[in-house]
């Protein structure tokens, strides 16, 4: 046994060792198809960013994110902890019938960010009451799928619901009937492919469901039975953002788009200031070519967009999202000539400037997955919702750097 552990040691610092002298010669990498993410750049040493510990950290996450063959690594280790039964690996629980599902620990969030986006959501939803009118505002938050889909989670997890968050919303709004929770709705239907299971992401038919729950909650829009859409399948090989943190053999995802039947929405969208043009909400050329066939609704996530269509409401739409919101545009195109969508994860316009843009908006409709908005770190010009000029004073010159 202490022979062996001898060994073990050896090939330890032989691994650490080769490796680390591979990173001084061998290129970094900029993408992890494994991970689905961007990976860690050799950081650049400054006396700010080492005063504050910023420059070490990033720094360890360059060596772990560029070791030579990490995606290799990764592969082996996660097929080495299945095959030994283990159910928890790398964040992420596996679950029953192949759902994935991630952990969502509250106890790691920031809880000075959290409270900023609870209070800056909660002024932004009532001073939109006071100009639109509460029958023409409302809020949705989407609940994780592991929450959502509680019932395929390991015998010995409990979903964690962080209902102390949506209740200091509900406190702090005027009519507090304008934040609805989707738990139960989602809840009830999990036994139905609601969610991806390789992916964090709801499906359409999830996505559907929200939309008739809204729909008779709030009277913004006329609640369709499902037989209002056809269905079709465009993919049926997805394997999401979940899947590629644990990598294990679970089926692949399908991909359903759903087609009002009456065909009279004739679509037209506009992103990033005219830079892309479509008659379409759905690019499946796109997505195919690409890693990620979420993206097939609206083809990315950005800062801007505008649709129109040929509803002839009268309604404009003012959309405040984050990703969720990517499938369930479509089923807004009978109810409004108009929908804006802003993400605040892409850009710094303050709300203000929008709503004074857009003279015609009618309606208000927040949609956030719970999650990702506590996390958040990009809100606060949401809050500001008056048209504002920077004097002299208030100039802010690494704000206006990074813009550039």
């Amino acid at each position: 046994m202490k022979k062996l552990q001898i060994i073990m040691v050896a090939v330890f610092c032989i691994m650490l060792f080769s490796g680390s002298l591979a990173i001084t010669v061998l290129p970094d990498q900029k993408y992890s198809d494994l991970e689905n993410r961007q990976l860690q750049q050799k950081p650049k040493l400054t006396k700010k960013n080492f005063t504050k510990g910023t420059f070490q950290t990033e720094y360890e996450n360059y060596l772990n994110d560029q070791f030579p063959l990490r995606d290799r690594w990764v592969d082996a280790a996660v097929a080495l902890q299945t095959k030994l039964g283990k159910k928890d690996i790398n964040g992420v629980y596996i679950g029953k019938k192949g759902y994935l599902l991630e952990k969502n620990d509250t106890e790691q969030l920031d809880k000075q960010q959290v409270k900023e986006n609870v209070d800056t959501l909660t002024s932004f939803l009532n001073d939109m009451e006071k100009e639109y009118g509460k029958r023409h505002v409302s809020c949705m938050m989407v609940p994780s799928k592991t929450l959502a889909m509680s019932d395929y989670l390991p015998s010995y997890v409990s979903a964690q619901e962080p209902k102390d968050v949506l209740d200091s919303i509900q406190k702090g709004l005027n009519d507090p009937k304008i934040l609805l929770n989707l738990k139960d709705t989602m809840q009830k239907h999990q036994k139905e492919y609601i969610y991806y299971r390789t992916d964090h992401h709801w499906t359409t038919l999830g996505a559907f469901y929200a939309y008739q729950e809204w729909a008779k909650r709030t009277g913004q829009a006329k609640e369709y039975p499902i037989k209002h859409y056809q269905q079709e399948k465009v993919f049926d090989d997805f394997y999401g953002t979940t899947y590629n943190k644990v990598h294990v053999a679970v089926p692949k995802d399908e991909v359903v788009l759903f087609h009002n039947t009456k065909d009279t929405q004739k679509i037209h969208i506009n992103m990033d200031q005219g830079e892309v043009k479509a008659d379409t909400l759905y690019f499946p050329k796109a997505a195919k070519k690409g890693f990620n066939r979420y993206d097939v609704f609206l083809s990315k996530n950005t800062f801007q967009m505008e649709i129109t269509t040929k509803a002839k409401t009268g309604k404009t739409l003012l959309l405040i999202k984050d990703s969720f919101a990517n499938c369930f545009v479509p089923f807004l195109t009978e109810s409004y000539d108009h929908i804006i969508l802003i993400d605040y994860r892409y850009g710094k316009t303050p709300i203000g400037t929008i709503q004074s843009e857009y003279s015609d908006i009618t309606d208000v409709l927040v949609l956030f997955n719970t999650e990702k908005f506590m996390q958040n770190t990009k809100l606060s010009k949401l809050a500001r919702t008056k048209k504002e000029e920077k004097t002299l004073e208030e100039f802010d010159a690494d704000e206006f750097l990074e813009d550039m």
